[in-house]
C-alpha cells in the first residue's frame, strides 16, 4: 500500500520537475522554496527528501557540516536529552585559568571562588 501511495505522489512531483524547464515556472519553484525554507528551514526539495525517506532531510544541516538526513527526533526524545545535557552541566564545576575554561566533576578546593564559571 504504501509503494503505490508513493507512486501516486511521484506522477505529480515527476510532470512538475519536468515543467520547471520552463524558465517562468523556474522563477516560481525558486520563489516557493524560499517562502518555503524561511517559514521551515527546508527547501521543496527537502520536504520532498524528508517525505520520500522517511527522515529529517534539510539543506541548511548539510550546509553546517551536519550531513544531509537524520532520523526524525521526536519531542520527548528531544526533551529527554536536553534534561541529560542539563544534569550532566550541573554536575560539572568549570574555573577560569590563564588562557581556558578548566571543568571538573568535583568542586576544585584550591580554585578561588571569583575563579568559578557558571
Amino acid at each position: 500500500m504504501r509503494m503505490k501511495l508513493k507512486s501516486v505522489f511521484a506522477t505529480p512531483l515527476l510532470v512538475g520537475a519536468l515543467a520547471a524547464c520552463d524558465p517562468g515556472s523556474q522563477a516560481l519553484l525558486a520563489g516557493a522554496s524560499l517562502v518555503t525554507f524561511v517559514h521551515t528551514d527546508k527547501t521543496i526539495s527537502d520536504h520532498v527528501a524528508t517525505w520520500a525517506f522517511d527522515k529529517d532531510c534539510s539543506t541548511l544541516s548539510l550546509a553546517n557540516g551536519e550531513g544531509y538526513c537524520h532520523e526524525i527526533v521526536t519531542e520527548e526524545q528531544r526533551k529527554a536529552a536536553e534534561a541529560e545535557a542539563a544534569a550532566a552541566l550541573a554536575g560539572t564545576y568549570c574555573y577560569r585559568t590563564l588562557g581556558a575554561i578548566n571543568c571538573y566533576r568535583q568542586p576544585d578546593t584550591m580554585a578561588s571562588s571569583a575563579a568559578r564559571v557558571r
